[in-house]
């Protein structure tokens, strides 16, 4: 990732949670929320610059407006590529890349959505979202033939699909973490002397995906 585009995730970073708060705060909106383990795609073995410069040459193109994505381990997003058919179509395949901490590699995330330069509001509110449709797309432009690296021979990328029970039951033992908190401090609120603190960590948002708090994470 150039200067440039590492300024603008910093920025990004620091100023949409304090927009998430005003958002909530006025009309029940988000500038957080949450990349789901339906939306997994891959894991690409390579750096986040050379995983954004394949998308790029693939013909995604930055979006650097969409949402700051957070995983439930408290993983932030590093970079958001959507790709149309054109400008102005209706619906964008959305991908999220999410570092990994400890080796070397990104998790590769995606949706099928509708686009926000024609659907501003309809996107807002994830109308017609669909993860599973945006995998399996991500999956066949993405991949090579050969199942083992992505696509370009001038790349030599590799990649693996994580299925674990592991990975796929994360989500759900993260948000029951969560839910457990918030329960916790809910009871807590109510006893004499005893802060119950700002327990918001989980958003539930009418028919859309359930959004998340700033709170989740402690990198911002």
């Amino acid at each position: 990732m150039g200067f440039s585009e590492d300024a603008v995730n910093a920025a990004r970073r620091t100023i949409y949670p304090q927009l998430h708060y005003l958002f909530r705060g006025t009309f029940g909106g988000y500038a957080v929320t949450h990349t789901t383990a339906d939306e997994y795609v891959l894991t690409a073995r390579c750096s986040e610059a050379k995983i954004e410069a394949f998308l790029a040459a693939r013909g995604f193109s930055r979006n650097p407006i969409s949402a700051v994505k957070v995983r439930m381990d408290g993983n932030t997003a590093e970079g958001s590529w959507v790709w149309r058919p054109s400008p102005l179509a209706s619906f964008q395949l959305h991908v999220v890349i999410h570092d990994l901490e400890e080796v070397e590699g990104v998790d590769v995330y995606a949706h099928w959505e509708r686009s926000w330069i024609r659907h501003p509001y309809k996107h807002y509110l994830a109308r017609d979202y669909d993860a599973e449709r945006g995998v399996a797309l991500a999956r066949r432009w993405l991949v090579d033939d050969d199942g083992e690296t992505l696509r370009g021979e001038d790349w030599d990328i590799r990649y693996e699909v994580d299925d674990s029970f592991s990975r796929r039951a994360s989500e759900f033992f993260s948000l029951s973490y969560y839910r457990l908190k918030e329960l916790s401090g809910s009871v807590r609120s109510r006893l004499p002397f005893v802060d119950g603190g700002d327990r918001n960590f989980i958003i539930d948002r009418e028919d859309a995906r359930v959004a998340v708090s700033p709170r989740i994470t402690d990198r911002f």
